[in-house]
Formats: C-alpha cells, sequence, structure tokens
C-alpha cells in the first residue's frame, strides 16, 4: 500500500519513478501510471540491485514482511537482509542523494508507552517483526555511520489507507464474522498514521537538508481510543457499534497458551490472539513528533477522523465484501 501511494506522490511531483517489484507482485496499477518496473527480490544479494540503481537520485525502502507469525528465516531474509542488500548497492552506486528508510514504532516493544519520542530505547521482545525492523535500523544507522550512506530512518505507528492490506482489513473482518471484541475497556489511546500523512513525511525526509543520520517519528499527530475508532468505522460502513469486552488480564494468560497450541502445530496461521494482537487492542501506544515537525517541517494535514473516513469511502467502493451484508 504505502509504495504505490508514495509512487504517485512522486509522479504528481514531476519525479521519474522506478520501483522493485517481484515476479508475483500485482504491477497493473503501478504500469497504468507509467512506473518504470524493475522485477526482483530484495533478498536477492546486492549485486543484482546496482544495474537498477545506477542512476537512482533518492532510493525510498518500503518493502517488508509485515506479520505476526512468518518465520524468523524469512523475516531475516526479507527485512534484514533486504535492507543489507539495497544498503549496499547504494552505497555502490556513489551518486544518491538521499536514502530513506521506512520503519516502524514496533521497535519500542510490547509495553505500554505514552508519548515516545526518539530518545525511548528499542526494545527486542522475542517478536520476529520487532527483532527484524531493530536490526535493519541497526544496519543503517552503520551505513550512515562507517560508510557516508546519506539516510533517513523514518518511524511510522500502524498505517492505515486507500488499498489497506493489513489495519483495516482486520477489523473489518473482524467486525463482519462478529468476533470482534475489545480487550479492556477501549479507552485506551493509540497512534495512527494516514498513508497521505506517511508519504508527506516520507517526501520531507529525502529533501531536507538536515535530516540525513536522523530517526523521525510521525503520525496523525492525536491519538485516538480504540472505542472512538470503531465508532466512525461503524458510522461509514453500518456495522453494528461491538458491545462485548475481554478483560486484558485473561487475554494475557492466554496468549501463551495460544501461541504454543499454534506452534505445535506448525500452523501457517496466526493465533487469533498473540502478544502482538495483544499490543494492538489494548496497550497505550502514543507517540510525540515534535522532532519530525522540526527537522522535516512535518505537519500532517490529514487527521485520523478525516482518514478514517476517506479510507472507508474507498474500501465500500473496492471491498465489498468486507461490508455488511446488504438485507
Amino acid at each position: 500500500m504505502i509504495g504505490s501511494h508514495l509512487a504517485r506522490r512522486l509522479l504528481d511531483e514531476g519525479w521519474r519513478v522506478r520501483a522493485l517489484v517481484r515476479a508475483t507482485s500485482d504491477t497493473a496499477l503501478l504500469e497504468s501510471w507509467g512506473v518504470d518496473l524493475a522485477e526482483g527480490d530484495v533478498g536477492d544479494p546486492a549485486g543484482s540491485f546496482t544495474p537498477h540503481l545506477e542512476d537512482a537520485d533518492y532510493i525510498f525502502h518500503c518493502a517488508a514482511m509485515v506479520s505476526d507469525w512468518a518465520p524468523l528465516d524469512e523475516m531475516v531474509r526479507v527485512n534484514v537482509e533486504g535492507t543489507r542488500h539495497l544498503g549496499e548497492a547504494a552505497i555502490a552506486c556513489g551518486r544518491l542523494k538521499r536514502f530513506v528508510h521506512l520503519s516502524s514504532m514496533v521497535v519500542f516493544g510490547m509495553h505500554p508507552q505514552r508519548n515516545l519520542d526518539e530518545a525511548a530505547p528499542l526494545i527486542h521482545t522475542g517478536d520476529h517483526y520487532n527483532l527484524t525492523k531493530i536490526r535493519s535500523e541497526e544496519l543503517i544507522r552503520a551505513f550512515v555511520r562507517e560508510r557516508g550512506l546519506p539516510a533517513t530512518i523514518v518511524r511510522p505507528p500502524y498505517v492505515y489507507g486507500p488499498r489497506d492490506r493489513q489495519f483495516l482489513p482486520r477489523v473489518l473482518s473482524s467486525l463482519k464474522s462478529g468476533e470482534f471484541r475489545f480487550v479492556g475497556s477501549g479507552r485506551q489511546p493509540f497512534s495512527l498514521i494516514y498513508v497521505g500523512n506517511l508519504v508527506k513525511a516520507l517526501f520531507l525526509a529525502a529533501e531536507s537538508p538536515e535530516a540525513v543520520g536522523e530517526v523521525c517519528l510521525v503520525t496523525d499527530g492525536e491519538p485516538m481510543t480504540r472505542a472512538r475508532l470503531l465508532e466512525i468505522i461503524c458510522e461509514e460502513t453500518g456495522y453494528p457499534m461491538p458491545t462485548r469486552h475481554v478483560p486484558k488480564w485473561l487475554v494475557r494468560l492466554a496468549c501463551p497458551v495460544f501461541e504454543g497450541i499454534y506452534s505445535l502445530r506448525r500452523s501457517q496461521e496466526p493465533p487469533l490472539i498473540n502478544k502482538f494482537r495483544m499490543k494492538f487492542m489494548a496497550t497505550p501506544l502514543t507517540y510525540r513528533i515534535d522532532k519530525a515537525r522540526h527537522v522535516l517541517g512535518y505537519d500532517p494535514k490529514v487527521s485520523t477522523e478525516e482518514g478514517l473516513r476517506r479510507s472507508l469511502a474507498w474500501f465500500r467502493e473496492n471491498r465489498p465484501d468486507l461490508m455488511p451484508a446488504a438485507v
């Protein structure tokens, strides 16, 4: 999702855009826009990237495996080794003005997070996504420090928007099935970012002279409670507002049980409850964006409420399978 929105913004600004795509990727949208497509895989050795980067001025590294249940070796191949390969190739091309690396707030771990900023420590939790995103950031910082890569790291929280394949589809699917439950009160605040705001931040990270070597947190600006999020979604889709709640202590106890059972079964599907989803559903997760405002000149123009309404309009038009059944 993020890559396509970024490509559209860059094209609108007059940039020539080349996208690295896998052989299995659906490229119809990018092709229709006239994006130059280069087939490849970030997990390939660095040499395979070099021909595609020889005339590149900017690289936006948005490729990642986002999962709460994928095998560690595959996540390392994509998220860690993919970053290493792309960084090596970027350094080899010798003309790069900026390397923008898209990270994630997941690097802060699973504990409650209130108004964190860039000074907060990165915490390993044992979660594969958390681990590989921390390692990929460490690689970028080493490339900056030791080899002069002109890189900027941008850390968003949960990203949503048109063409979202993660955040909103999960919520809508659970509403349609009737399985949605609040964990705890639903009043815990969390930060989100609309894809349009994130793309603006990535664009600014590429152009700001002060951003080289920096890490910047970006959000929609104001956090929202889970309950308010669901109110907006239900208003826009016609789903009834969920009223069922599960105690946090019960979910916390259930997480290792479900994870253990699914691991023993070698299930390819994630358990209904795990630590990653517990964090999403019940943990305060709010962040400060003062540094992004100062260093990048970032000022989110779309509020979370407006971003959700725009996103859900797209889902009503393009994903009727996630909408309530017609009566």
